[in-house]
Order: structure tokens, then C-alpha cells, then sequence
């Protein structure tokens, strides 16, 4: 009795593991397909940035996994597809219950128009992507043709696009060829050694400035042309440039000007004077702007200067018609009439009222006068 139930507990368990083994064939089965998908969707990043940058097939492409995620948060990366998107100039014909579907056809079509040289196999996963991954694909494939464009170099552009990542190529597809550039020059620079980190900081790399566009977008991409651009070199040597790769939000606000804690630490950074001129160039040339407008407008209007005002812009514009002929015919011509003579009509309008016969009336049909020639009177006879 006791063996006849251990055979029957025996053959129980041995069923239970075949049943457990059944499950997870065929779970792989089922998982291998459904990962080789995800995995061959995860690749076309990859082949996406390769193909459209015309680098080589075997440069590495970093941090495409939080691409989408990324740029679905990005205002700029949005204004970017709609840009190309009013470019093609067909969704404005489009009615608001189909916007959705067009737009989402159009962005296939421009999908399908920018990667038209790619290999076939990379156009039909980029198909298979949904409706955000697709958008980011444009982003992306409109940077690798920028990149292309602005780093005509081969090997530059391949470093770029190891080093940057998909990132950078984002940043680029965001705001053309002048972030490429400016991703160039980063690049150069690092290479160089020229990016000085202070003690106790992490090293940069052009993957954190495209990773800082990605984020911020518009703002960043302001404070970067506003702030850091015209003052490039005391950015680099005073270990600035590292410190904002590394915290852009203790730097900028969401409008893209310098804080006050920013102003402080670039102060400590790159010394007082230096931060004041990198302030005054973002911050003063609204401020003059305004400054003049609102001291021109108190001028004329004020009651002892609004006279002398007058008086000096009459004498400006009398000196710029004696300076330029053309000015001077144009300014002068309705004083014209004033140096010519009186037409023909009205002196002999003038006379017919005065009784005094008209020149014009002894001339003949042809306006000869029909008075005898003397000479030829002389010659006849």
C-alpha cells in the first residue's frame, strides 16, 4: 500500500514537471519573438542616426533608450515637427476631427521622404514604431541631416555622434546646423583640454550638452547663445562652462536668463568683472533699448527741449537732402512749380480776356507763321 502510493505521488510529481517544463517552452517561444522585436526597435535608433549622419556602420550610438521619453517633454523637439510639418503644407487643409490621422500620416510620409536612402529593413521597423516614437524618429533623422550639413567631415561627425549620442543628434534635429556647431566646438574644446573642471567635479563631454538641450530645449538653447557663446573662453578657463553642463538649473530659469545664484557662483568662478560683462551682454541690450526710446520720448516731449529737438532733427534732415541728390530731388519737389514758367494755355487764356491777339493765331495749320518770306518772294520773281 505504501509503495502504491509513493508510485502515484512519484508519477504525480513527474507530471507537474512536465507540465511546468511545457509552460516555459512555451513561454520562450512565445517571449523570444516578441523580444526580438523590441529589440530590433531599440536598434533602429541606432541605425537611424548612422544612416542619416552618413557615419560608419560600426560607430556606437549612447543613451537611446529615454530618447522618446525625452523628447515627448520637450516643447522645442514639438515646435521642431510641427515646423516640418507646416512645411509640407498639408495639414491646414485639414479639419479638426481628422488632424490626428493626418498628422499622424504626414509624419510617416516625412518619415518615409528622409530616410528614403536608408536600407528598406531600417524603413519598415521605423514603421512599426507608434505614433510618439515616430515623432521622435523625425526629430532624430532631421538632426542626422543637419549634422550631415554642418560637419561635412566624416570623421568629425563620426566622433561627434560617438561621443554625443542620440542626445546630441536630438539637440541638433531641434535647433539645426547651429547646434551642431556649437556641439563641434564643445568638442574641439574637450579635445583640446581646454574645458577646465574644478577639483572634485565629474568630466564633461558632448553627451551632456545634448543631454542639457533635450531637457531644457528653448531655454537652454538661449542661455547657451546669449550667455556662453559671445564669452566663450571665460567660460571654458574659469571652470564655468562645467559647472552649468553639470546643474543648468542653478545657472538659468525657465526663460533662459541668469540667476542670481548663478551670478553669484560665475562670480566665484570667473572673478567679478567678468560675470558683470557676461550679465550686461544677456540683460543690457533690452535695457539700452528701452532707456533710449524712454529718453527720446522725454526729450520731445519735454516743453524747454521739445523746441530744440525739433529744430535739430529739421537741421539733420536739411543736411542729409544737401548731402544725397536723390533725397534732395524728392524733398524739393513739391516746390518745384515755384522755378517754372506759366504754360502756353494760360497766357493765351490771359490775352483772349485782355482783347490782344494770340501769337498762335497768325501761324498757320502747321504752326508756321503765314506771313510772306521775304527772300523767297525775291528768289520767285
Amino acid at each position: 500500500m505504501n509503495r502504491q502510493r509513493r508510485t502515484i505521488i512519484a508519477n504525480a510529481v513527474v507530471a507537474a514537471g512536465v507540465r511546468v517544463l511545457a509552460i516555459l517552452a512555451l513561454t520562450s517561444l512565445v517571449a523570444s519573438p516578441l523580444s526580438a522585436v523590441a529589440d530590433g526597435l531599440r536598434g533602429v535608433w541606432g541605425d537611424l542616426i548612422r544612416g542619416t549622419a552618413r557615419v560608419a556602420d560600426d560607430v556606437p550610438v549612447k543613451k537611446v533608450d529615454d530618447l522618446v521619453a525625452e523628447l515627448g517633454k520637450s516643447r522645442a523637439a514639438r515646435g521642431a515637427v510641427e515646423t516640418e510639418l507646416r512645411s509640407a503644407g498639408r495639414l491646414a487643409k485639414a479639419d479638426d476631427v481628422l488632424r490626428g490621422a493626418a498628422r499622424s500620416d504626414e509624419i510617416l510620409k516625412l518619415l518615409r521622404s528622409a530616410t528614403a536612402d536608408l536600407h528598406p529593413s531600417v524603413i519598415r521597423r521605423i514603421e512599426q514604431l507608434d505614433d510618439a516614437s515616430r515623432e521622435a524618429a523625425l526629430v532624430v533623422a532631421k538632426g542626422g541631416h543637419d549634422l550631415r550639413r554642418a560637419v561635412p567631415d566624416l570623421a568629425a561627425r563620426g566622433r561627434l555622434v560617438r561621443e554625443g549620442g542620440a542626445e546630441t543628434i536630438a539637440a541638433v534635429g531641434m535647433f539645426g546646423p547651429d547646434a551642431a556647431r556649437a556641439a563641434m566646438r564643445l568638442d574641439e574644446a574637450i579635445k583640446a583640454g581646454t574645458v577646465v573642471v574644478k577639483p572634485g567635479s565629474r568630466a564633461v563631454s558632448v553627451a551632456d550638452f545634448g543631454n542639457v538641450m533635450t531637457r531644457f530645449g528653448d531655454a537652454s538653447w538661449k542661455f547657451w547663445n546669449t550667455y556662453i557663446q559671445p564669452h566663450w573662453k571665460v567660460w571654458l578657463a574659469s571652470g564655468a562652462l562645467a559647472a552649468y553642463l553639470a546643474n543648468p538649473e542653478y545657472f538659468q530659469d525657465a526663460a533662459g536668463q541668469l540667476t542670481e545664484a548663478g551670478f553669484r557662483h560665475l562670480t566665484e568662478l570667473a572673478g567679478e568683472v567678468a560675470a558683470s560683462a557676461i550679465r550686461g551682454v544677456g540683460e543690457g541690450s533690452g535695457r539700452a533699448v528701452k532707456e533710449i526710446a524712454e529718453a527720446t520720448r522725454d526729450t520731445i516731449l519735454h516743453p524747454q527741449y521739445g523746441m530744440y529737438s525739433l529744430i535739430g532733427t529739421v537741421i539733420f534732415l536739411a543736411g542729409i537732402a544737401l548731402c544725397f541728390r536723390r533725397v534732395r530731388h524728392w524733398a524739393l519737389r513739391p516746390l518745384q512749380w515755384l522755378n517754372q514758367a506759366p504754360k502756353q494755355s494760360l497766357i493765351a487764356t490771359r490775352n483772349a480776356d485782355e482783347g490782344k491777339p494770340n501769337a498762335d493765331s497768325a501761324s498757320g495749320p502747321n504752326g508756321n507763321s503765314e506771313r510772306p518770306n521775304k527772300k523767297s518772294e525775291c528768289s520767285a520773281s
